[in-house]
């Protein structure tokens, strides 16, 4: 499994984004490419402990097997619900959140690697190491979304 915290996981995770374009078109969802970008934006905070975010209160989601499986196993489904608060209608240019997104994800994968994180919404508490590998797979699954 790929981790953020991983240079060369991040640098493909990089390199993806920036191949994306303002035309890129999805493959399944709702989201267009930026508001894609303005989600994992706002993602990265949570995942640094910088935009709080409500707990969905689904304790089967914070407990092996199931934490294990969804972070580690099994794919992101697709067209999953999502937090509220990880939805923006601030109208952002495509350049500037990719950039924003891309300097999150050097943030996090630059910063601790080991210890005690934020808490998920979903999974609960979770470890640096797991939201290194959570980030990734977040990101692996938007970029598939618009073939990237």
């Amino acid at each position: 499994m790929g981790s953020i915290l991983n240079e060369r996981d991040r640098a493909g995770i990089g390199s993806r984004m920036r191949s994306l374009t303002e035309s890129s078109t999805r493959r399944w969802g709702s989201m267009d490419v930026t508001s894609m970008l303005q989600h994992l934006h706002l993602s990265s905070l949570m995942a640094l402990g910088e935009l709080p975010v409500a707990s969905a209160n689904k304790r089967a989601f914070q407990k092996f097997p199931l934490k294990h499986l969804i972070l580690y196993v099994l794919p992101f489904p697709k067209s999953a619900p999502t937090a509220p608060e990880l939805k923006s209608c601030v109208s952002v240019s495509f350049e500037e959140v990719r950039a924003a997104v891309l300097e999150l994800f050097e943030r996090i994968g630059t910063g601790p690697g080991e210890g005690k994180g934020p808490a998920h919404p979903l999974f609960g508490p979770m470890t640096y190491r797991e939201w290194g590998v959570v980030t990734y797979k977040h990101a692996d699954h938007h970029l598939r979304q618009f073939g990237a």
